[in-house]
């Protein structure tokens, strides 16, 4: 009935139970109340300049650290950093050089570690 007054924006049938529900409790606010369980989201202009101050202060913090530190979820870090301020985890390679072809077995000595003669 409310869908054909007010149009498919109005309020859900199950809504205004909840309502009526709260009224009769004695509620008179139609707010949520807090709940507890997974943070929400903290992907703000302001956390996302907190990040980067940290990362600017000391890049070998780990993103627990952060989290931790700034009072926000480690996922919303992972995205801050990735997705928001384009950051990307380095890859080391070390690379050893030699005398020449002869002194060299131009083998690959570990997965991270290349020799270039």
């Amino acid at each position: 009935m409310l869908v054909k007054v007010y149009g498919v924006d109005s309020v859900s049938k199950k809504c205004v139970f909840e309502w009526f529900k709260r009224f009769r409790d004695g509620k008179e606010d139609v707010k949520d109340e807090p709940r507890s369980g997974r943070l929400p989201i903290s992907t703000t202009p302001d956390s996302i300049e907190r990040v980067r101050r940290m990362l600017a202060d000391d890049r070998r913090l780990s993103l627990r650290m952060m989290a931790e530190e700034l009072k926000i979820i480690l996922d919303s870090v992972s995205n801050i950093i990735h997705e928001h301020l384009q950051k990307r985890k380095k890859r080391s390679t070390l690379f050893r050089h030699c005398a020449g072809p002869a002194t060299c077995d131009n083998g690959v000595s570990s997965n991270t570690e290349r020799i270039v003669c």
